[in-house]
């Protein structure tokens, strides 16, 4: 209960703290007011994928935790720029990246209408989308330059476009910036996949491998050859959507993963079974009370209406 609590202390604070600019980090535009679109808070010490994955053991990935461990996720803008914000516990530059930041890759898929597409841009990230969520832009924060907003068009083709990546030491915090022109003032309806994996320039979507045993440079504990190079997700702590239960294997083997921010349907088959027992009721109701008068002695009157019989 204590370590919930902390958890939406840390989400307010963040929210209070990022809503003014980052001085020096947006240019000319950094003193327009920045409004508060998202923001979630993802468990602390979940950076396993679905709970068995294990740090390399090479001495660039000390302190061996928190390196790809996802704390809590923002969208902001300021009119003109969307920021898109995220905490990773441990943020190290062994390889001294232009910004700032190496080890997590970060994908963020945007569903912002009905239909989209349903799987990921890169295959080794091992999962696929539900078929009710699908994405229609896609935000890669890598290092070394090689980040990129991609967008289904109407033609469900992709268009891709650079976007601004970088470490905020002061704030602790990863920013993706990308216009709001390319995507849109985000609305409350828009649900966002947060997935962290881990960087490796010779990996498929500069994603680094994971097999069953660690070594010095691929990640350990993997159930099936292909596992979900994903270290962490944006998820709840507990439940049917929780980080562990998302990226087990699915009926053909892929993951199934959901967006946070879901709406709740109306559970229209509750209401529909109600008024079905409701019906039922008022008819065995109705039949009671006519048995009812059979059983005290009524017998129809001359006029055609039920009357006691006289005794």
């Amino acid at each position: 209960m204590v370590r919930a609590v902390w958890k939406y202390i840390l989400l307010l604070l963040g929210v209070c703290l990022f809503c003014a600019p980052v001085q020096g980090h947006e240019g000319p535009g950094a003193e327009r007011p920045v409004e508060v679109y998202f923001a979630a808070v993802d468990p602390e010490g979940d950076d396993y994928g679905p709970g068995s994955y294990v740090y390399p053991r090479n001495l660039a990935f000390r302190p061996y935790e928190g390196l790809y461990d996802l704390l809590w996720f923002q969208v902001s803008g300021d009119g003109e720029q969307l920021f898109f914000d995220l905490q990773i516990k441990e943020v190290t530059n062994p390889w001294n990246a232009p910004e700032g930041f190496i080890h997590p890759v970060i994908n963020i898929y945007i569903d912002t209408k009905a239909g989209g597409r349903t799987t990921p841009l890169s295959e080794a990230l091992g999962v696929k989308m539900a078929p009710p969520y699908g994405w229609e832009f896609c935000l890669e924060g890598v290092g070394w330059e090689s980040s990129r907003l991609v967008s289904l068009t109407a033609d469900q083709t992709l268009a891709s476009a650079d976007l601004a990546a970088v470490y905020l030491p002061d704030q602790n915090l990863i920013r993706l910036t990308v216009p709001m022109a390319l995507v849109g003032r985000p609305q409350k309806s828009w649900r966002y996949y947060v997935l962290v994996g881990a960087y490796d320039g010779f990996g498929p979507g500069f994603l680094r491998e994971i097999r069953a045993e660690p070594g010095d440079w691929h990640f350990g504990g993997a159930k099936t050859p292909e596992a979900p190079r994903i270290l962490d997700l944006l998820a709840p702590e507990r439940g049917k959507y929780a980080q562990e239960r998302q990226l087990q294997p699915g009926k053909d083997g892929l993951p199934v993963i959901y967006p946070f921010n879901m709406e709740k349907r109306i559970p229209w088959g509750y209401f529909g079974a109600a008024g079905l027992l409701l019906a039922l009721g008022g008819l065995l109701k109705r039949r009671m009370v006519i048995t009812g008068f059979w059983l005290k002695g009524t017998t129809p009157g001359e006029d055609g209406k039920l009357q006691k019989d006289e005794k």
